[in-house]
């Protein structure tokens, strides 16, 4: 036997319309209230202290370049790890490479802290003033696999400073 489907020229019906809407509304006032970042915790904090400068090979294990001392507090109910960080500056003539102290990732505990060394190595450290930028990337997963999460910005204006990073 062969169904038949039966057409009209009216188009669609009300009632087929409103079935439909019966169907679709409950599934989208059930899914747009979740956030994307619901299971991410709170967002960590890093508070930077003042930057040095860090001479020849007078502040070991800094070794010319600039040093930005900071505390990166973890706030969430979760285990944070920071496992990259890209320097940014905006200053010509100075290539900086990284040396972050302690060596990445770095691991702070749920509502804890550490303390923690931006270290930016150069072949130079000129007494110059500019800022020194940092984008941090971090996650709940030590591999670096938990991608997300928006990097945090650390900006620290460097100033033309005599070498005190050995104090």
């Amino acid at each position: 036997m062969v169904d038949k489907v039966a057409t009209t020229s009216e188009g669609i019906s009300r009632r087929t319309v409103t079935k439909a809407m019966a169907w679709a509304l409950p599934a989208i006032a059930i899914a747009a209230p979740v956030p994307a970042f619901a299971a991410s915790g709170d967002t960590p904090t890093i508070t930077p202290g003042a930057a040095c400068k860090a001479p020849g090979n007078s502040c070991a294990p800094i070794v010319k370049g600039y040093s930005v001392p900071a505390t990166v507090n973890n706030p969430s109910d979760k285990t944070i790890y920071v496992t990259a960080i890209v320097i940014n500056v905006n200053t010509s003539g100075i290539a900086f490479g990284l040396n972050p102290i302690p060596p990445l990732p770095w691991t702070v505990p749920a509502g804890g802290s550490l303390n923690v060394n931006f270290n930016a190595t150069s072949g130079n450290s000129a007494n110059l003033d500019f800022q020194l930028g940092f984008s941090v990337t971090w996650g709940h997963e030590i591999d670096g696999s938990d991608m997300e999460h928006a990097p945090i910005q650390v900006t620290v204006t460097v100033p033309a400073t005599p070498p005190d990073c050995c104090k």
